[in-house]
């Protein structure tokens, strides 16, 4: 599977490192305007150098696009990937409003390639055990599930800080929360939000309270932490049988794409009983998620995870949010 990369920022290189530990992946162009930036990876891997996207399109060997670009640019790389017949993975969040998100996924269908949204949480295997559980049976019926993710403000690169440009920290980070619990609980029904803005007017501090009918749950994100707060990331999951919980906490300097390496284990809780460690692999989830929309493509298989007709629904929630931290009303999906 022959891999072209648009963008050769920090996660354009967390992707690029990816390929290189895949069996039958190999990334052979990347493009980014920054011209050292896309020498220096492309070197690294042995692909050839592109400073315009449209030119890397039109290499004919290449099968897929890997999109790693500014949220702001997701619509035309994607429309314009599906109209030279390539397959699309796109880093999340899929685009900063509906009606860009209704026509990327009305591109990818209308070509006839495949296409998956790189939501890595669903990929994280902290992560995938509390579902396997909750899908086993084994914490009976949810009730409640809780997820934080909390840091300081991105300093990698200046737009973040528009709101225009990222959608901040609503769609930036908690859309990593609220498409894991998508995942587990279907779209919510309501959606009820408050939270603080940065200094640019983005909603960066955001706690979001999601009535899913039988399971209520919260998520809260943050880009407004003081400088030295670790990264935290955790889920809790509640059912009538026990509660499954993972914690993540690293001091230093914050590495978004470390965010999914936790060293912590996950702990199942059942009345009477001492906690449970729950065994798992420690693999890295970037990985994982990029191996697993390889295989698709190689089986000629359309994947069932993360796909984009789900990351606009997973959009319309964190939209939803967003809506109800301006209004100060619930909002109803």
């Amino acid at each position: 599977m022959r891999v072209g990369l648009f963008g050769a920022g920090g996660i354009g290189r967390v992707h690029a490192q990816a390929y290189a530990e895949i069996e039958g992946a190999r990334l052979v162009a990347v493009a980014d305007i920054d011209r050292a930036a896309a020498d220096k990876l492309a070197a690294q891997h042995g692909a050839q150098a592109y400073y315009d996207c449209q030119q890397l399109l039109g290499n004919a060997e290449i099968d897929m696009v890997d999109v790693c670009l500014p949220t702001y640019c997701h619509e035309w790389a994607v429309v314009a990937a599906a109209g030279a017949q390539k397959h699309v993975l796109c880093e999340k969040p899929m685009a900063l409003d509906l009606a860009s998100a209704e026509r990327m996924l009305a591109a990818v269908e209308g070509a006839g390639v495949r296409a998956m949204m790189a939501q890595v949480v669903r990929f994280t295997p902290q992560y995938v055990v509390i579902r396997d559980l909750l899908q086993r049976g084994e914490l009976g019926r949810p009730l409640t599930a809780a997820a934080t993710r909390l840091a300081g403000p991105p300093r990698w690169s200046s737009w973040f800080r528009d709101p225009q440009l990222s959608g901040g920290a609503v769609l930036d980070l908690h859309i990593h929360d609220l498409d894991f619990l998508f995942s587990l609980f279907g779209r919510p029904l309501r959606v009820y939000a408050v939270g603080q803005t940065s200094a640019y007017g983005a909603w960066d501090h955001v706690l979001t309270t999601l009535d899913f009918g039988q399971v209520k749950a919260t998520a809260e994100a943050s880009f407004l932490m003081p400088a030295g707060y670790p990264f935290t990331a955790t889920f809790r999951l509640l059912g009538e049988k026990g509660c499954a919980q993972f914690p993540f906490s690293v001091s230093g300097p914050v590495d978004p794409q470390a965010a999914a390496m936790s060293p912590d284990d996950v702990a199942l809780y059942r009345p009477g009983e001492a906690p449970i460690p729950l065994p798992f692999v420690r693999r890295n989830p970037y990985l994982i998620e990029i191996e697993y929309f390889v295989r698709c493509l190689q089986r000629d298989e359309a994947p069932q995870v993360a796909t984009f007709a789900e990351a606009r629904t997973v959009l319309q929630t964190a939209l939803a949010a967003k809506a109800s931290l301006e209004s100060g009303q619930a909002v109803t999906l």
